[in-house]
């Protein structure tokens, strides 16, 4: 096994959003950066985007994780190795949490408690944003903060009644903000935004910044004389060999469920279960999106929704803690999303919703005794399933919706639903490496540090206390790029 030592480092494992988005805050820090990357291949696809709407695209398919699973129906684990992570494949969504995303969980118990508000994450979401050249709202609705748009879009007027009519019960409706770059693109992979493209390529003209690809990690290893990581481990797909990296830190950005693996395989005599899990709450509090699709018939032609509108949730005093829904409204062809441009309307509304659930230790992933990754690791066992609170919230979505766009004189009937409820369908998991400020509650602090093993850093959704119905890239965004730059402080302050 090869060694190699630089003790001034930060190694990050993982070019997804987060942990591009942490490298590029160290590096702008004055901070050396090694990039440890699993896929070789760059990003592949096609997009066509003219008039502000994205006219075609292909994306390259989706692989799945290595798991098992008890639960029926079974759930999934979308996986892409690959430069870029799973940006090479995604929607490009980017919504702000709001405010009370942060606390509401607090009405059943301490445990959901978020050790960040809002308010300290304004600037890393404003930073998030300008990399990836948002298209949103004009203003801040209930329940979705306006961002730093590069791009607006103003819903058109026929709609405005469904506006007033949501903000008459505390709700809100705009454009959903998305990260689709300018109105005029023609690129050679399939989102607008990517983080290898938009992050990682303009880093590797920096003499601070290195990018090995290829590079799987199979553990950190724990130093129990200084209480801190010491190295991680990595596998080269290209011929096989295994290296050791030595770093002052590192920052663990693989993905929700690749990140909690990478620690269950960092076990050691200290942490038998885990890195950094001396009360075994590794793995658990799994949470996820249930996700389902349908259409809707008006009874007359409205301004077609191009780009899409949202429609955020009902008001936290009004719902059960930690259950609510969003909902985005579109266009359901790409004929539609060409006729959007010049004005014309349509009948036919398409309708994701995204449901919540609350996170709890009856929902976890551990090692799997069955199933081995390609490296001889084990893989995971993922416990998770979509009780009946959960299914009767998103049901009740449905006759929501239909009230209100009745309230607002917006006459409709309901296509036949297609329910993709899931788990692992909206490719949205998080909660399994927690943060808390209490380490009975969560493995992370407020800075997505492990109570445990100062020097590592876990930087995806997997930190996530709760899970709102919101889209979780640009908030795990957020999250790294504010660890990352207390990580630089703390770093130069040695």
């Amino acid at each position: 096994m090869q060694a190699v030592q630089d003790e001034r480092r930060v190694v990050v494992i993982g070019s997804g959003p987060t942990g591009a988005m942490a490298a590029s805050v160290l590096v702008q820090r004055g901070i050396p950066v090694t990039l440890l990357e699993s896929g070789v291949r760059p990003p592949e696809g096609v997009l066509v985007r003219a008039l502000g709407r994205n006219l075609w695209r292909r994306v390259p398919p989706l692989g799945q994780g290595p798991f098992d699973s008890p639960s029926d129906p079974r759930p999934e684990w979308h996986v892409h190795l690959g430069p870029g992570g799973l940006s090479c494949q995604w929607t490009g969504a980017v919504p702000r949490f709001a405010p009370d995303d942060f606390t509401e969980g607090e009405r059943l118990h301490e445990r959901y408690r978020w050790p960040v508000t809002y308010e300290e994450l304004v600037p890393w979401y404003e930073a998030a944003e300008r990399v990836m050249s948002v298209t949103g709202p004009p203003r801040d609705v209930p329940g979705l903060p306006a961002g730093r748009f590069a791009w607006t879009h103003a819903l058109p007027g026929d709609w405005q009644p469904l506006v007033r009519t949501a903000e008459a019960r505390g709700q809100g409706f705009a454009a959903l903000p998305l990260a689709d770059g300018p109105p005029w693109l023609l690129a050679r992979r399939g989102t607008a935004f990517n983080s290898f493209t938009g992050l990682v390529r303009p880093l590797l003209r920096s003499p601070l910044f290195r990018l090995l690809t290829g590079a799987h990690a199979l553990r950190l290893e724990w130093d129990g004389a200084v209480r801190q990581a010491a190295a991680v481990v990595y596998q080269s797909r290209l011929d096989g060999s295994q290296h050791r990296l030595e770093a002052a830190a590192f920052v663990v950005a693989a993905g929700p469920l690749w990140s909690t693996k990478l620690l269950f395989d960092s076990a050691c005599p200290d942490f038998p279960r885990g890195l950094g899990d001396s009360r075994g709450l590794l793995g658990t509090h799994l949470h996820d999106h249930p996700k389902e699709w349908w259409g809707l018939d008006l009874d007359r032609p409205l301004s077609l929704l191009a780009p899409a509108a949202y429609l955020t949730r009902i008001p936290c005093g009004e719902s059960a803690p930690l259950l609510s829904t969003s909902w985005t409204l579109g266009v359901t062809n790409v004929r539609d999303r060409v006729r959007s441009r010049f004005g014309l309307k349509g009948t036919a509304v398409g309708v994701q919703v995204f449901g919540t659930m609350i996170p709890s230790d009856a929902h976890f992933v551990r090692p799997s005794s069955t199933v081995k990754d390609e490296f001889g690791l084990p893989g995971l066992e993922i416990c998770i399933r979509f009780d009946e609170a959960v299914l009767s919230n998103v049901v009740r979505a449905r006759g929501h919706l239909m009230c209100l766009l009745e309230e607002a004189g917006i006459r409709c009937r309901l296509r036949p639903v297609e329910p993709q409820l899931r788990p692992g369908n909206a490719v949205h998991y998080g909660g399994t490496v927690r943060m808390h400020a209490d380490p009975r509650y969560g493995l992370l602090n407020a800075w997505n540090r492990m109570h445990e093993v100062p020097n590592v850093a876990v930087c995806d959704a997997s930190s996530f206390t709760t899970g709102c119905e919101k889209n979780p890239t640009l908030t795990a965004m957020a999250l790294a790029a504010r660890a990352a730059d207390r990580l630089a402080a703390d770093l130069k302050a040695v």
